[in-house]
């Protein structure tokens, strides 16, 4: 088994904070996107290597898994243009045998789910979960059999509320290098890139039987707004810091170590950073990067990048990297 991550993407919904981070490692609930996803993928019992497509900030992206995960074979490969997923996925072929099986997941995908489980049926599947707004996904569509009939592209007419969460289980990897070499030879694309729905439609009308599977979380870190109601809905409670004076937490919050606080209030739904001073101020439903410095600000529903200074009147905002704001 060989697990295939897309990671090349800029991210740009979620700028300024992937301006000096990959979307994959920004952090959230006490983790980072990244660390949720392997944490998942190393409880595979046949994992042979974890195959990471990585394109921009791509150094940092390698330095941060490679110091991280030592017990696990990790292989890069480089998207230099951004053509589609299955652009990407076909940049991985020199490092796949075609009787390997290939499970595949999108790097911004937090998931709850028995891989294991699903990986022992030994049959092509893909994680599907039900939404109220399928034109924004690649949804799926079931006969009787719960066998899959046909795969559409964020379809503009509801056809099916089954979208698809960004893994795929595939058991022939030859079948799914051809199809993708079929669609980039004939140049089909949807919205201008040669996408992975697309190459699987094809498996899918030449014969090949693909099933779905739910899965039992779908969290998605897209934008802000999706990143913050993630955090808030996966968070669990742990103060890692001695450095907590004359606060109020109110859990959960996560706070890591060699954080400052004092005379604040903390809480609910509250990541800080390692490094960061927070002072006389009051945090709710935030995500703080590390090293960051808050001083008498009301913080709500906002992401901070590391390194950002905020001194001065009660505020609320989103502050990129390095950013420093003062307010007399």
């Amino acid at each position: 088994m060989k697990v295939i991550i897309p990671a090349a993407g800029e991210g740009t919904r979620l700028r300024p904070h992937t301006i000096t981070k990959p979307k994959p490692i920004l952090p959230i609930a006490g983790s980072t996107i990244i660390d949720f996803i392997m944490k998942e993928v190393l409880e595979l019992e046949d994992l042979e290597e974890v195959i990471f497509i990585v394109g921009y900030l791509k150094d940092k992206m390698i330095d941060y898994l490679t110091s991280k995960y030592k017990d696990v074979k990790l292989t890069f490969v480089e998207q230099k243009e951004f053509r589609g997923l299955a652009h990407a996925v076909s940049l991985t072929r020199e490092h796949i045998k075609d009787d390997d099986k290939l499970f595949i997941i999108l790097g911004d995908t937090i998931f709850k789910l028995n891989l294991s489980a699903i990986v022992a049926k030994n049959e092509n599947a893909l994680g599907v979960c039900e939404v109220d707004n399928p034109s924004r996904f690649g949804v799926a569509l079931l006969d009787s059999n719960g066998v899959i009939t046909k795969l559409i592209e964020k379809p503009k007419e509801p056809v099916s509320n089954l979208a698809l969460t960004g893994m795929y289980n595939i058991v022939s990897s030859k079948e799914l290098f051809d199809a993708i070499d079929y669609i980039i030879k004939n140049d089909i694309k949807t919205k201008n890139e040669y996408q992975l729905t697309d190459a699987l439609e094809y498996m899918i009308q030449n014969g090949s039987i693909f099933k779905t599977f739910k899965l039992d979380g779908w969290y998605d870190c897209g934008e802000k707004n999706t990143m913050i109601e993630t955090n808030r809905t996966i968070i669990t409670h742990s103060i890692l810091s001695k450095w907590v004076k004359d606060t109020a937490i109110i859990p959960p919050v996560f706070i890591e170590e060699d954080v400052k606080i004092n005379r604040s209030v903390i809480g609910p739904y509250v990541h800080i950073g390692k490094n960061s001073n927070i002072e006389n101020s009051i945090l709710k439903n935030c995500i703080m990067f590390e090293e960051v410095n808050i001083t008498n600000a009301l913080m709500e529903n906002c992401i901070i990048s590391e390194n950002a200074i905020y001194k001065g009147k009660t505020n609320s905002m989103d502050m990129g990297a390095s950013i420093n704001i003062e307010q007399n």
